[in-house]
């Protein structure tokens, strides 16, 4: 992973600026942990979120749960198949619960 993305992953997840939610990148009550790399993403590319008006959900690239492969690509993150990987994991630990904290502390030491 890119060092550099790591960092800024790492200070957003602890920050305290992003509110977490399950089950997908980014809804109206917060983020998952790869929404927030996807939100780090979008910001430093002066891009945007799409919203579903009626659902309230968010979508980057077509995508509402997955990470994009643009994000991907930019951060260095293995993506590894499907359910697996880096990616896979960040995302069934993000939706058991585990906090935003605990999961930076897992970044930072195995990423």
């Amino acid at each position: 992973m890119n060092p550099q993305i790591k960092q800024k992953w790492l200070n957003a997840l602890r920050s305290n600026e992003y509110q977490q939610c399950r089950g997908r990148l980014h809804t109206n009550s917060g983020f998952c942990c790869l929404g927030v790399l996807c939100d780090l993403y979008i910001k430093e590319n002066n891009v945007e979120w799409e919203i579903n008006e009626d659902s309230g959900k968010y979508m980057f690239q077509n995508k509402g749960a997955d990470l994009p492969f643009s994000v991907i690509e930019w951060s260095g993150v293995d993506s590894g198949p499907p359910g697996n990987g880096q990616i896979g994991t960040l995302a069934a630990l993000n939706d058991s619960e585990t906090t935003f904290n605990e999961i930076a502390n897992l970044i930072e030491k195995q990423l």
